[in-house]
């Protein structure tokens, strides 16, 4: 075992983590204590996030393996664990608005929202599948306990019971896969059984790792939502609480895509060629059904939960093209992306504490009462859309399908990259009318019923029982920050994406493959037991 500076180093690299936990402990029992207090859990949260996202920037451009490879800081670990830390700030900024509604269950919803932040720490970090496996249904488990929190809500209870449902189908499904890949190689850490994979390479994929790997990218398509596997998104959208919307949306999305990267460019690398065509086809899929079930919404909500399916279809093309460009892309996307629609959902937090609806129809005119927040959810909808305004939805855009379109597999006799690149452009004129509708009609049109009953900007507001300048606070953040994507961060964000991914790229920028054999000082799987050392 390893020494007393191995654990000492072990948990100085941990103390993000730790910091989390006593946020979760202190939201947890605050309320029981000190009830009359209980409005100090979410400021006592925010501050808790903060000091963790502080020791996270310290951690960027460290690589340490703990715990015999259990769990790895490096670059993409860092980067993911700082966009986490930050939605969980967002989101308990967006909650601040909106808890009224959980009654005397404040507390808890707050200690569970916390722990789903510390889950993506650990998922980011995880190296290992039982550690792995352990950190994603925790998250999972807390995504489906913070859906079911407003109880009065029958549309909670539905879309409760739906997510339910579906992730333990798809743990099931995973645990499936990871036990016949643990079968098959001996090993649980990834590194480990890439190695042993790889040495059966040179053949032709048998129909037992294709099966294995279906299962695998089935299970991480659910968390994605990636078509045919999104069938609980709009409901659990719709019927959950906007700010656990809100999270989900880009807080379980991004520690879906660090599984991913892990899984497929480490433990897969040999298949790539595999699953990129699958990925493709999925990728594809979810582009034309995300943008085209959308126009058809007349809820908010549904229809930023059917331009998401959209939007990680986009997102995929950067890891098909698993070249750095590709790869440093889907990171730039996937920050700018959890901006924008927090931003969406803070928005639509204000409005409907006050207009108590989430229709389209019902924004109507709102710029004339609440032209701030009008304003403000514009500019996130139309960097959706991925409209120049500013550049920020357009940026992401223009760095993915430029990777992609140096994709060269093969797909129905076509360059696959091209055929990514060529659906996501014609798909993105639908996403452009559905969210510039919304925008049209929030700024354009006479106020509907509801927002003409809206006093004036100077007059008492009737707020419902939560303080609104935390939701305000959040949307104002997020503006800022998009138009800041958009702009003068352009390059930093860009060199932070790059900083993440690392040495991850199976591909060049060309589209050849990068040699992927097993290092000479490979340690032999039979030795790797339960008494390696701490780092490595």
């Amino acid at each position: 075992m390893g020494n007393y500076q191995d654990y000492t180093r072990m948990l100085t690299l941990l103390t993000p983590q730790l910091v989390l936990v006593v946020g979760v402990l202190f939201a947890a029992l605050w309320n029981l204590f000190a009830p009359k207090a209980k409005g100090l859990t979410p400021i006592v949260c925010l501050i808790s996030l903060a000091i963790s996202g502080y020791f996270l920037t310290t951690q960027v451009g460290l690589t340490e393996v703990l715990c015999g490879g259990l769990f790895t800081i490096d670059p993409l670990y860092s980067v993911f664990s700082i966009v986490a830390v930050a939605v969980g700030a967002l989101v308990v900024l967006i909650s601040m608005g909106y808890d009224h509604l959980f009654g005397r269950n404040r507390g808890e919803y707050y200690a569970i929202l916390m722990t789903a932040v510390l889950s993506n720490l650990f998922l980011a970090g995880s190296t290992d599948l039982i550690m792995l496996f352990v950190a994603l249904e925790t998250l999972s488990v807390c995504c489906v306990l913070l859906t079911s929190f407003t109880k009065k809500d029958v549309r909670s209870g539905e879309a409760t019971l739906k997510y339910l449902l579906s992730t333990a189908a798809t743990t099931a499904t995973l645990l499936y896969g990871l036990s016949f890949l643990y079968g098959l190689t001996g090993a649980t850490s990834f590194a480990a059984i890439r190695d042993s994979l790889s040495m059966g390479s040179q053949a032709a994929p048998s129909f037992f790792m294709l099966l294995l790997l279906t299962l695998v990218i089935s299970a991480i398509c659910f968390k994605l939502s990636v078509v045919p596997f999104h069938m609980w998104t709009p409901d659990v959208y719709e019927g959950a609480p906007t700010p656990v919307t809100a999270f989900l949306s880009i807080g379980s999305k991004a520690g879906g895509f660090v599984v991913a990267m892990r899984l497929l460019l480490i433990v897969f690398a040999q298949s790539q060629a595999q699953w990129m065509v699958i990925l493709g086809a999925l990728a594809i899929f979810s582009m034309i059904a995300g943008n085209l079930i959308a126009l058809a919404q007349n809820s908010l909500k549904r229809m930023l939960a059917y331009s998401s399916i959209a939007h990680v279809g986009y997102i995929l093309i950067g890891l098909i093209a698993a070249s750095e460009s590709g790869l440093s892309a889907l990171v730039f996307y996937v920050i700018v992306y959890g901006l924008m629609n927090l931003g969406a959902f803070a928005g639509a937090v204000l409005v409907s504490n006050e207009i108590g609806s989430d229709r389209i129809e019902d924004y109507a005119g709102l710029i004339r009462k609440r032209p701030l927040t009008a304003l403000a959810m514009a500019l996130c909808l139309l960097n959706l859309a991925g409209l120049p305004i500013p550049p920020a939805g357009f940026f992401a855009k223009v760095f993915i399908f430029t990777a992609g379109a140096h994709i060269q597999t093969q797909f129905l006799g076509l360059p696959l990259g091209w055929v990514l690149v060529a659906v996501a452009l014609i798909t993105s004129v639908p996403a452009i009318y559905y969210y510039s509708r919304v925008v049209i009609l929030m700024i354009v049109p006479e106020p509907s019923e509801k927002v003409a009953s809206l006093p004036g900007a100077q007059a008492p507001r009737p707020w419902v029982g939560s303080p609104q300048e935390a939701p305000a606070l959040a949307l104002l953040l997020c503006t800022v920050m998009v138009a800041a994507a958009g702009t003068i961060s352009v390059n930093s964000l860009m060199n932070v994406s790059r900083l993440a991914v690392g040495s991850m790229a199976l591909r060049s920028e060309a589209g050849t493959p990068i040699s992927l054999a097993p290092k000479a000082d490979t340690v032999p799987i039979a030795s790797r037991g339960f008494d390696a050392p701490l780092f490595q």
